[in-house]
């Protein structure tokens, strides 16, 4: 009898280790399938696609270039729609007058394509007829609105023509107008010119 008990004793502890096992297994099946399951897909701002040497021109409503932009590198970034530029240049044309050139270390610009942002070191110039530069403009990080050729910067500008020099922290450029406005600390030396 105690014989029969013993065994009837195994049976049961047989049976209990089995169903403890099976609720281990189907508890770590279900940790390693949430594991495994990926996560939603977290957005990266990673490029899409990229180019090198990259040069686009903008034409004006009369069929003619508006705006040239070119660049060593573009990246395109899908989560934010906007592109990375390195070593940007641009050429802002005129109808009546030479253009203005802008070159800076890199940029951004927005996704609709309104706003650039030129930063690093950033500079601004005009050539007259001959090739030489009648008016130069050296800043830091600059906004340009390229639909209007507004730009501004809020740091120290300097503005070199072949008769002055003009310092000064903050600038509004209206390059459509040729018209700066340097906004604070603003110093000008004026030279002679050499007959």
């Amino acid at each position: 009898m105690a014989d029969e008990g013993g065994r009837r004793w195994l049976r049961w502890a047989g049976f209990a280790a089995l169903v403890a096992v099976a609720a281990a297994s189907t508890w770590l099946t279900r940790i390693l399938d949430r594991a495994t399951t990926p996560l939603p897909a977290i957005a990266r701002h990673e490029p899409d696609f990229y180019m090198e040497k990259f040069s686009s021109t903008v034409m004006g409503e009369d069929g003619r270039p508006r705006r040239d932009i070119q660049a060593e590198y573009m990246a395109h970034f899908p989560d934010t729609d906007t592109k990375e530029l390195a070593q940007p240049r641009m050429v802002l044309y005129r109808p009546s007058e030479l253009p203005w050139r802008v070159a800076s270390e890199r940029g951004w610009v927005s996704a609709k394509e309104d706003v650039m942002l030129l930063l690093g070191a950033v500079r601004i110039w005009r050539e007259n007829a001959a090739g030489k530069h009648e008016i130069d403009i050296s800043t830091r990080d600059l906004r340009v609105l390229p639909g209007t050729e507004y730009a501004e910067t809020d740091r120290p500008v300097l503005i070199r023509t072949v008769t002055s020099e003009s310092r000064g922290v903050g600038m509004r450029a209206y390059l459509r107008q040729s018209r700066l406005e340097l906004l604070s600390k603003v110093h000008t030396r004026y030279a002679k010119l050499q007959p």
